[in-house]
């Protein structure tokens, strides 16, 4: 008796093909052979087997050992079933700020083409079947959580599919868009390196009774002017220390200014400072000395920012700000001037003409806790989702923090409130996302810096 075994494996379309013609073959020739799903099994009588037609078994045999249906030594096999995809690289977990979208992604390998859907909380998301995922942007969840949910995609083939780990997505503190310069200046900068000590500079103007002063760092960002009673006023002159980052290559298109000039010849000095690509973000003011200075930052591109001052008196400063923000302007430097009023730039933008802000300003009276009490006003507006747009005055009329946030953000913004022993600004946080330098405060006896973002 000769026993002839091919295993053919159930799930090869081709296979079955040849299988049913072996069928039929024979079947014409009044041999039954039992056709299964997985398993074909020939029983030949090889005495009853003409030589001819032996041949025609064996190479039909030899034909299903081609298409993978015999194999080895004489036993039976299964082979492997085709494998259902991997995923090699996870989507991962993400805080990223109001108003942004945040981008899942995955990596997968497998046979044939991969399909790939990706949900949100368990719910298919219409339209997403890429291998990476763009959500609309970032809103509040259900009263006002920052916790917006998790998101996982299915990666499927012919053979089957795999579901990636959860990946949760949670809102932070608004930041500034691409090219908005108003407020927290760093944040336009996304490559590392922006902080090391290479990179580092101080520096600052100086104002004196026969000369302007222009310092002018590039490609950089830079700190507000430093203010308080411990900076070099007198003998006929004042200056002012800030500190630059220089932007880490590839990255260009910033500039800083520090500029010092005669206070009687501020209204005429600042009108070139006006352009839509510069924004000032630091201003004072020393009238007993007949001095000011200003910081500035320049982009390259054409800005689109709409420069405004507005003189008003204290008591006015809230209201003043409040409308400020009902028209989408952010304000982003003050100062008093000679007769106790208040000095406020302002500045809309292009880019957003719609958005309306909410302002919280925080006066600080002169005193012996000058910087305490500012650290303290400063945290508390942090707390409150607020951003410190704007810092001036001084220790005679007292100082001013404004405080600005698109109307219904309350997320806690983080804050470094340094206050080192040396004259220096406070280090920074060396991470992207970077903290800003909002407050530079100079007293007697101690010196703060506020980083925020």
């Amino acid at each position: 008796m000769l026993f002839v075994t091919a295993v053919l494996p159930c799930m090869a379309s081709a296979r079955l093909k040849i299988a049913e013609e072996v069928n039929m073959y024979w079947s014409k020739r009044r041999i039954e052979l039992p056709l299964l799903s997985s398993i074909i099994r020939m029983h030949v009588n090889a005495a009853s087997v003409k030589p001819r037609r032996r041949i025609r078994v064996f190479l039909c045999c030899a034909v299903l050992s081609l298409a993978g249906c015999a194999s080895g030594s004489g036993g039976n096999s299964m082979l492997p079933p085709p494998p259902k995809p991997e995923i090699t690289v996870q989507p991962l977990d993400q805080t990223v700020p109001l108003g942004q979208t945040a981008t899942f992604s995955v990596t997968a390998t497998g046979e044939g083409n991969l399909t790939y859907q990706w949900s949100e909380n368990g719910q298919a998301i219409t339209g997403a079947i890429g291998p990476s995922y763009t959500t609309p942007p970032l809103v509040l969840g259900a009263n006002g959580s920052p916790a917006l949910g998790t998101f996982q995609v299915t990666v499927s083939n012919l053979y089957g599919s795999v579901m990636s780990n959860s990946a949760t997505l949670t809102a932070g503190p608004r930041s500034p868009k691409p090219g908005d310069l108003r407020y927290l200046l760093f944040r336009q900068v996304n490559l590392p390196g922006l902080l090391n000590e290479s990179n580092s500079q101080n520096t600052g103007t100086m104002a004196e009774p026969t000369n302007d002063v222009e310092v002018t760092k590039s490609p950089a960002v830079g700190s507000p002017l430093s203010l308080g009673s411990n900076f070099d006023c007198g003998d006929n002159i004042c200056s002012w220390q800030s500190a630059v980052q220089f932007l880490p290559p590839p990255m260009t298109g910033l500039k800083m200014y520090y500029l010092s000039g005669l206070y009687s010849s501020f209204a005429s000095d600042v009108r070139p400072l006006t352009a839509p690509n510069d924004v000032i973000i630091s201003l004072d003011f020393e009238p007993a000395f007949n001095y000011y200075a200003v910081a500035m930052v320049q982009t390259s591109q054409p800005g689109g920012f709409d420069y405004r001052m507005q003189v008003v008196s204290p008591s006015q400063v809230q209201a003043t700000v409040e409308a400020d923000g009902q028209e989408s302007r952010i304000v982003t430097a003050l100062s008093f001037g000679a007769a106790g009023n208040v000095h406020l730039i302002s500045y809309g933008w292009t880019g957003d003409t719609t958005t309306v802000y909410g302002a919280q300003t925080e006066f600080v009276p002169p005193g012996s806790n000058v910087v305490d009490a500012v650290l303290t006003e400063a945290k508390t507006l942090a707390t409150d989702g607020y951003f410190i747009s704007a810092f001036g005055g001084n220790d005679t009329d007292g100082y001013l923090l404004v405080g600005m946030r698109v109307r219904g953000d309350r997320l806690p913004r983080s804050v470094e409130l340094v206050t080192p022993a040396g004259n220096e600004p406070a280090s920074f946080s060396l991470n992207v996302p970077y903290f800003t330098t909002v407050i530079f405060l100079k007293e007697i006896g101690a010196v703060a810096a506020v980083n925020e973002r």
